[in-house]
């Protein structure tokens, strides 16, 4: 695929799942995803580290992040092509804390690695260059 092809397949992954809270846990997620995925999260990230591997990692992770908040979605600001395989996301993951229901907004950054249109890989973490997370 191309880099532009991947560009249009990210947006539409954010907007049509990842940005819209009530259906990041939607079975149809799954369609972006190769069976194999692997999913790298930061160790200081929103309730929820380590590697995940396929779709039930994928919904290990998720099951994590939305155990610790609820209304959890993801709102890309930019979106950046890198190869014909990677997209770079910046992204502001937004939520509030189930127990204290104080609003979260932490800049994060998404690589996508897709092949043949899906993706393989998606390494998140904080970004540091934001000062709010510093």
């Amino acid at each position: 695929m191309s880099e532009s092809e991947n560009l249009h397949t990210i947006q539409r992954l954010y907007d049509d799942f990842l940005a819209i809270p009530d259906r990041f846990s939607s079975t149809s997620l799954l369609d972006f995803f190769d069976p194999d995925v692997e999913i790298n999260q930061s160790a200081s990230l929103l309730g929820s580290e380590g590697t995940f591997h396929g779709y039930e990692g994928l919904a290990r992770s998720g099951r994590e992040v939305l155990s610790v908040f609820r209304g959890m979605h993801w709102v890309p600001i930019r979106l950046e092509g890198r190869g014909e395989d990677v997209v770079v996301a910046t992204v502001e993951s937004r939520g509030f804390g189930k127990a204290s229901g104080v609003e979260v907004r932490v800049l994060t950054v998404h690589t996508w690695t897709l092949r043949n249109g899906r993706i393989v890989r998606w390494d998140v973490r904080i970004d540091h260059a934001d000062p709010e997370n510093s």
